[in-house]
């Protein structure tokens, strides 16, 4: 049985009393700004002003510093549900200035969370108005390490965005992390480069107005260690000046012309010892390329790659001495010397993902169980599994998936390969299968009485027509570390009634269970 919720530490509970406070305060604000005649609407301007400041001054007053972060994040929280109510209790009957007047308080209460020492704020979290409000108000941000701006307009309004961007991060001397995709621009990486010399990591992903004039000011950046410069204007040329004079960068993202700068580079003066390069993730490698990998990047610890026909022989990959993530896209288990690579490589894998991968059946699963001893995270995306083994499971000399954490099969399979799977995964901790693995009542039972899952904390199953209620009450007695259990609405066993019945009984039981739908893949 899941264990019951602790009760909650001074400090959660008093963030929770601040989640009051500003529910209270927003809705006398609300009234005294929007539904109270002012003599003018400057009278009214300057109360709200003076009463979101004073309610801003009294919380990050009495609040230690290391919680601000936090105490923003309940803020902004909390102005969000203020938001949704507002809207929800819309009536069409009221005037349309009260209600655009109420809306205007609660949108401008995001000035509330805003205060110079914040070291970490997340943009894209956040609805649009809230999100106006604090590009605006950017440039008070004075001491953020971690700035994430999301996708910005998602390149609709570039030049209007651009200037809220450049007031904030002139100041931002303390910078480590940015993240502006669509919008950014080579003007703003040029402040960033000018300013932000402490910066670590930097993605500005599908900006296409980033091009090759960027690059001298990202050479200002000597500690990037992840560059993402995907869907960008940034040239071959421009990646191989910035992998050859960047000594700390260790990732790219994904950059399907990688093969090209290896050449690039290779072709000219400028290469001079290994780089410390420690991901590829590109759709657009060849042998050549891969051989160029090995003599340049030996350090790469994680490589994803599609295969296709330029690719003779994934075996080449085994010459990485330091690899523990692999990722294939479109080939065969068999064919394609996958199965020959994991003999080789498999025992230092710590996190292996096959996708449209065919030739998946059981042998190639045992395989895998054999191969790669010290396993911990596995996905099985979109394969082809075939229904038929000639291995004998009696025969095995170590002992299958032990290490094995986290499984991900999003996949149409047989039986005999789930049950396999989860049956020998006795330290998982996190598992999501597919709507088509078919999973069901029976095989849960078997698994569960071979594998109890103590240690399993998340499983989201998308759909099932053979789930119910008996498999609830089998994880609920054996999986005693249970965290979530997501889906259960697409459980083609369980009436709502069941489901309403488990929910009340998991609230008067104090059960620490989140049954909450996700649907997130």
């Amino acid at each position: 049985m899941p264990g019951k919720k602790a009760p909650g530490s001074l400090q959660d509970l008093a963030m929770k009393s601040i989640r009051r406070v500003v529910l209270t305060m927003g809705q006398h604000v609300i009234h005294s700004v929007a539904d109270t005649p002012h003599e003018t609407s400057e009278a009214g301007t300057i109360l709200l002003q003076s009463s979101l400041e004073r309610l801003n001054e009294a919380l990050f007053g009495n609040v230690p510093w290391y919680l601000f972060d936090k105490l923003s994040q309940v803020v902004l929280e909390t102005v969000n549900e203020l938001i949704v109510e507002t809207r929800a209790y819309f009536d069409h009957c009221l005037p349309i200035s009260i209600f655009v007047a109420r809306m205007n308080v609660v949108v401008r209460m995001t000035l509330v969370a805003i205060h110079p020492q914040l070291k970490s704020i997340d943009f894209s979290a956040w609805p649009k108005v809230m999100r106006n409000i604090l590009y605006q108000n950017l440039y008070k941000m004075t001491g953020l390490e971690v700035l994430n701006l999301g996708s910005g307009s998602g390149g609709w309004e570039t030049s209007d965005i651009e200037k809220s961007i450049l007031s904030g991060v002139v100041q931002m001397k303390h910078l480590v992390s940015l993240c502006l995709c669509f919008d950014c621009t080579d003007h703003i990486l040029s402040v960033v480069g000018q300013n932000c010399t402490m910066l670590q990591k930097l993605d500005v992903t599908s900006s296409r107005s980033v091009t090759d004039r960027s690059v001298p000011s990202l050479l200002n950046c000597m500690k990037l260690k992840q560059l993402l410069l995907y869907r960008t204007s940034v040239t071959v040329e421009g990646y191989a000046i910035l992998l050859s004079s960047l000594p700390q960068l260790e990732d790219l993202g994904r950059c399907d012309e990688f093969g090209h700068i290896l050449e690039r580079i290779r072709g000219s003066s400028k290469f001079q010892g290994p780089f410390k390069l420690r991901y590829l993730q590109s759709r657009d490698v060849t042998t050549s390329h891969l051989y160029l990998l090995i003599e340049m990047c030996p350090y790469v610890t994680h490589v994803s790659i599609f295969h296709d026909e330029r690719i003779s022989d994934l075996n080449v990959l085994s010459h990485l001495q330091q690899l523990t993530e692999l990722k294939l896209l479109s080939c065969d288990f068999f064919s394609d010397n996958i199965k020959s690579l994991l003999e080789v490589k498999g025992s230092n894998l710590t996190w292996l993902h096959l996708e449209h991968v065919e030739e998946i059946d059981l042998n190639a699963l045992i395989y895998i169980s054999q191969f790669c001893p010290v396993l911990k995270k596995l996905v099985l995306y979109n394969c082809e599994f075939m229904d038929h083994s000639s291995l004998s499971l009696r025969t095995l000399q170590i002992p299958p998936f032990r290490h094995l954490e986290k499984v991900t099969c999003i996949a149409d399979c047989a039986q005999a390969h789930l049950e396999f799977l989860l049956s020998n995964c006795f330290n998982i901790r996190f598992i999501q299968l597919g709507s088509s693995t078919g999973i069901g009542d029976a095989i849960m039972a078997k698994v569960l009485a071979v594998n109890p899952m103590k240690k399993l904390e998340e499983l989201r199953i998308l759909y099932s027509d053979d789930l119910s209620m008996h498999t609830v009450a089998l994880l609920m007695t054996h999986c005693e570390n249970l965290r979530v259990l997501s889906e259960l609405e697409s459980w083609a066993g369980i009436s709502k009634r069941e489901l309403a019945a488990f929910r009340t009984e998991i609230l008067e039981k104090n059960i620490d269970l989140d049954i909450r739908p996700t649907l997130s893949y």
